[in-house]
């Protein structure tokens, strides 16, 4: 569960204390009648500023203003293999293999007899990452290009496959220290 930020916690109190005295002198506009009377619309307005001032002068606002500390993660190797999608003869069995060493993280994709590396694979201080690969023709074999991506969160790596002539398949996997 998500803790609520103070900005959506001032939304609820104020439609906790204001809501209901509004909806007493409300009337309901498909049965006739009038709405909130210009007073009570103008004390619910100066209410709801009055609770965002406060809250953007609080130092709970301020802290969660800070940007979250860049995951730091540990060298090693995470494997992460797909299967075949049943019944197609070019959805076949893949393999994502990815290294972070002194923080410099790489990989490769292992699809039809054939293993490319992935370019462009960025790495954000949340954890989140992207890459691609290219089109290749290894032998008569056409390993198709390929998108990865997907999160790190501890020493667990979840990742999205997804290849230009099939379907999006994920996978999981867990770290593998570095030898050595």
């Amino acid at each position: 569960m998500r803790p609520r930020s103070p900005r959506s916690l001032s939304a609820v109190l104020a439609a906790s204390i204001l809501l209901p005295a509004a909806a007493q002198a409300q009337v309901n506009p498909f049965r006739g009648g009038q709405g909130l009377s210009p007073e009570h619309n103008q004390l619910l307005f100066e209410s709801v500023a009055r609770l965002n001032a406060a809250n953007r002068a609080s130092p709970i606002a301020a802290a969660q203003s800070v940007p979250a500390k860049a995951i730091q993660l540990a060298d090693g190797t995470w494997t992460v293999q797909g299967t075949r999608i049943p019944g197609s003869r070019r959805c076949g069995e893949w393999l994502v293999r990815l290294t972070n060493a002194g923080g410099q993280l790489s990989g490769v994709v292992s699809q039809a007899r054939s293993t490319v590396p992935i370019q462009n694979l960025v790495l954000t201080p949340h954890g989140s990452f992207s890459g691609t690969t290219p089109e290749r023709l290894v032998g008569r074999r056409r390993a198709p290009a390929a998108k990865v991506t997907g999160r790190f969160s501890g020493d667990t790596v979840s990742l999205i496959f997804e290849s230009e002539r099939c379907p999006a398949s994920q996978g999981t996997a867990a770290r593998h220290p570095s030898s050595g």
